[in-house]
């Protein structure tokens, strides 16, 4: 028979010793809980898939559906800690009057992001992954190579992306803008725009030449110049809010440009007012 181990004691204080204080993190929580939220939205979302196939199969496992409850419950208080949070955001004044722009998409956003590490907005597309390489095309993976970017982060802003479309806010006639432009800059080159499946085939695979290009390739351009402008109003925003240095854009300082886009020309809703945190309640099991 083995013997049980003891639980470990505290330290034993001497007479009028007093017990050492913990030191509370004073540090700002927000990226934490956006890694734990991404974390627990993985699991909720693999645990509705096992549940969903055990369901078709006319099967059922009580643990599956108990797990499920469970996470999702933290999954609800992560959620609000996060929303709450972000009313306390420098740049919650402005992000917070876009349409299109929600607590959870724009959480996953700006929680990975360290805007004292971006002191251009340069900087803070390569980290989104919205720079262009040496060979003037997006970045892409290679095998064998360290990414230059934060793929997490970059995922996030293509979901992002897609929300300022479905709200078709000032963000979404940016991009129409953008899509008119890549559309008649191709066609002045000679190049047809056509759906996907139109495409010629080479080797039995659709592929875009120097006569054809592709609606999606035209729609993923546009996006990605959106995406793009949104991030430098979201720099701005939040710099200054931080009372932190606002480098000259590019366009202005070299190009000879004479326009600055500014924040507030794509607000389009009245300020929020900070609503207090509710007490967190329960779940209720439902059937994914």
């Amino acid at each position: 028979m083995t013997k049980k181990s003891e639980p470990k004691s505290s330290p034993k204080l001497e007479d009028g010793q007093k017990p050492a204080k913990v030191k509370e993190i004073r540090s700002n929580p927000l990226p934490t809980l956006v890694d734990v939220q991404l974390s627990v939205e993985k699991l909720r979302v693999a645990l509705q898939v096992r549940s969903a196939h055990l369901n078709k199969q006319n099967r059922a496992d009580p643990e599956t559906d108990d797990l499920l409850d469970v996470v999702r419950e933290v999954e609800d208080y992560v959620d609000r800690r996060v929303a709450k949070l972000l009313t306390e955001h420098p740049a919650y004044p402005w992000f917070s009057r876009i349409k299109g722009i929600g607590k959870e998409n724009i959480g996953k956003v700006v929680g990975m992001i360290d805007i004292e590490k971006a002191p251009h907005v340069s900087s803070l597309w390569k980290y989104a992954g919205m720079h262009v390489t040496e060979n003037g095309t997006a970045p892409k993976r290679e095998a064998g190579k360290k990414l230059e970017y934060n793929s997490q982060l970059r995922s996030m802003c293509w979901r992002l992306g897609g929300s300022l479309i479905k709200a078709k806010g000032k963000f979404y006639l940016y991009y129409l803008q953008e899509k008119d432009k890549y559309t008649k800059r191709f066609e002045k080159e000679g190049r047809q725009v056509v759906p996907a499946e139109k495409l010629p085939k080479v080797k039995g695979k659709k592929t875009e030449s120097s006569k054809y290009i592709s609606e999606g390739h035209i729609h993923n351009m546009a996006m990605r110049k959106m995406i793009k402008m949104f991030l430098s109003m979201l720099w701005v925003s939040w710099r200054e809010a931080e009372g932190l240095e606002v480098s000259t854009p590019y366009p202005i300082e070299y190009l000879g440009h004479t326009h600055v886009r500014t924040p507030d020309e794509w607000v389009e809703k009245p300020a929020k007012k900070v609503k207090s945190e509710k007490a967190p309640t329960k779940s209720k099991k439902t059937k994914s």
